[in-house]
């Protein structure tokens, strides 16, 4: 009789696995427009924090008012209701009525954002500044908070700039904001100062939990930042003025530990040798990795889908293959990612086909991105739904079961869910090509049609995805239950 690994040994192992690393992070990847394959602008993030805390997507209206003004569910935090709020969309936790915890999403003018990366300021700076814990602002408020607000990246900046100086930041963060003129991305100094850097159009940015912007030119139009940014940090010593030397926001604000070498400085080395070839540049030295750097060759949304979803493949450093709950190294894909997200801005194009958000559901090494469409009114139910239970109606949970019996054996199962997502999402942008040819031949005679042409689209795109999920769950129980059997097939009997 063939051996078998008992099953409940490779759960137990692979999930110890998946839980190692701590509960809240994500890994950022920002891409100019002379970087990318076709001229678009990418953001794009990983939303790393509990593996059964379900994402809907909300599509949120237009508002003459809002109905009410934004209270935190995470701390005292509130801000007055938007006058002339713009539709926007979200990926919100299930258990806030859709109203925090927004994550990412476009609203109506064009503007998309990310919110937020997980940063950690230094200890001198919070000693002299520390965050308002209790009020100010914090992830589970900024995309709510802002994107019904304002019609530019620039205008996103400024406004949760404000808002940092007056109110103050709850927490430590990274904010990206893109629209058809460049991406800005904002970093909390502490509780009150901040700085904002517009993205080089042909280079990338990558971040993982920790402050990566260094210089700081004030009267730069490529800069913004907190008013007293600079003389705050001379006057409590954080930051000593040297001739010809511009200001270093990171020397000043941010921090350089031994957590970082093996937490933080393995994804950003490992993407930025991904993307740019022949860097000389050691893993263990985050102080010495560039904060901008040119691509090799220039690259595609599925160049940064392929890079949230890495795990030190082909490495010893792997923890899936290796079944290894010690690594050192935490990967940018883990198991309790709860979506993961890349929006792509295309000025040339309308902003109902230009601007794409591609959404992928939990783990991204076992997960599949699907497009969704500035234009898009009709949200399919399936992303909708879903609570911190298991159920049978929602595309959370769907891709959630079959990345959790993927995982019971990574070796044989995960090649299959992987192939077989990545034929679907080729098959896909093929369909997003005849989607957008078609919709530019009548969207300015026909716009009612147009528009429908992309909620069918959404509609089947969702469905077929759910529907190869069915598949494969069956196709790896299939499997299991094989195992199972043989694993407890007594010769006789």
């Amino acid at each position: 009789m063939k051996k078998i690994t008992f099953l409940a040994s490779a759960v137990t192992t692979a999930l110890t696995a998946i839980v190692a690393f701590p509960a809240s992070a994500c890994t950022t990847i920002l891409v100019g427009n002379q970087a990318t394959t076709d001229g678009s602008y990418i953001i794009a993030r990983n939303e790393d924090y509990q593996a059964n805390n379900a994402k809907h997507f909300v599509l949120h209206p237009a508002e003459k008012m809002q109905q009410s003004d934004f209270h935190s569910n995470a701390n005292n935090f509130s801000y007055p209701a938007a006058k002339d709020a713009l539709q926007y969309t979200s990926m919100s936790d299930f258990d806030t009525h859709n109203k925090s915890m927004g994550e990412v999403g476009f609203n109506s003018a064009g503007v998309g954002m990310s919110a937020t990366e997980t940063i950690y300021n230094g200890a001198k700076a919070l000693k002299a500044d520390p965050y308002v814990a209790k009020t100010g602002i914090g992830e589970d408020a900024i995309e709510n908070v802002i994107l019904p607000r304002i019609h530019s990246a620039k205008e996103g900046v400024e406004l949760l700039g404000k808002i940092i100086e007056t109110q103050g930041a709850a927490e430590g963060f990274g904010v990206a904001f893109v629209d058809n003129d460049g991406i800005w991305y904002l970093e909390s100094g502490s509780g009150h100062q901040w700085m904002a850097e517009k993205i080089p159009a042909n280079k990338y940015f990558v971040s993982a939990n920790q402050g990566r912007l260094t210089t700081y030119l004030p009267n730069n139009p490529n800069y913004m930042a907190s008013p007293t940014l600079v003389s705050f940090a001379e006057q409590h010593g954080l930051y000593k003025p040297e001739a010809g030397k511009p200001f270093n926001f990171h020397a000043a604000y941010s921090q350089d530990t031994p957590n970082d070498v093996t937490y933080n400085y393995p994804r950003v080395w490992t993407l930025q040798h991904m993307y740019t070839q022949g860097l000389t540049t050691k893993i263990d030295q985050g102080t010495t990795f560039p904060v901008f750097l040119k691509p090799t060759k220039k690259l595609s949304v599925a160049d940064v889908e392929q890079g949230l979803r890495n795990h030190y493949q082909g490495t010893s450093h792997d923890p899936y293959a290796t079944q290894n709950p010690k690594e050192a190294y935490r990967p940018i894909s883990v198991f309790r990612t709860q979506e993961s997200h890349v929006l792509q801005v295309r000025p040339n194009l309308p902003t109902a086909i230009g601007d794409v958000e591609y959404i992928s559901y939990g783990m991204t090494a076992l997960g599949v991105y699907l497009p969704y469409y500035q234009g898009m009114t009709e949200v399919p139910h399936a992303l909708t739904i879903g609570t911190n239970k298991a159920d049978s109606e929602s595309a959370n949970w769907a891709f959630r079961k079959l990345q959790t019996l993927a995982m019971t054996n990574w070796k044989d199962f995960s090649p299959i869910v992987q192939t077989a997502y990545h034929k679907f999402e080729i098959q896909t942008a093929s369909k997003q090509r005849e989607l957008e040819k078609n919709y530019l031949k009548i969207y300015k005679r026909q716009p009612k049609k147009a528009q429908a042409l992309i909620n069918e689209f959404e509609k089947k795109t969702v469905a077929d995805a759910l529907a190869l999920t069915e598949q494969l769950t069956n196709t790896l129980f299939t499997k299991m239950t094989y195992t199972t059997d043989m694993t407890y097939h007594f010769e006789g009997a």
